[in-house]
């Protein structure tokens, strides 16, 4: 989503293409993963695309709420991957092992790491 509101974003282009063929689809993201998205665009383009980016993830996202135990878990996932995935991107890798999601829309290549997982780009 970051590429996508983002037009000096190298991926911007693919983006807009990604964000088309997963409309209709079941979207899910984690909170951790909503905060760091939304921080991240905010420091980059401003507030006012932060609330925009806040609100199209709320209106069109499951929010996923993650429990102690998960985060927990997505901590001990940090430490397998040497720190080299977020504690945000750990947390995903776990909500997507519970719900049987194999496929991932990221331009973040760190996910190419996760077995099991396919990161469509």
């Amino acid at each position: 989503m970051i590429a996508l509101l983002n037009d000096k974003d190298k991926n911007h282009v693919n983006a807009k293409q990604l964000a088309h063929r997963i409309d209709n689809e079941q979207k899910i993201i984690p909170l951790l993963m909503l905060s760091e998205a939304v921080t991240s665009i905010g420091s980059r383009k401003k507030g006012k695309i932060a609330k925009l980016l806040y609100d199209t993830l709320i209106d069109n996202f499951e929010i996923h709420y993650p429990t102690h135990n998960e985060i927990e878990t997505a901590m001990q996932h940090v430490l397998k991957y040497d720190g080299t995935l977020s504690l945000a991107d750990c947390l995903a890798v776990i909500v997507m092992s519970k719900r049987g999601i194999t496929e991932i829309v990221s331009f973040d290549d760190d996910f190419d790491k996760v077995e099991g997982i396919i990161r469509v780009h």
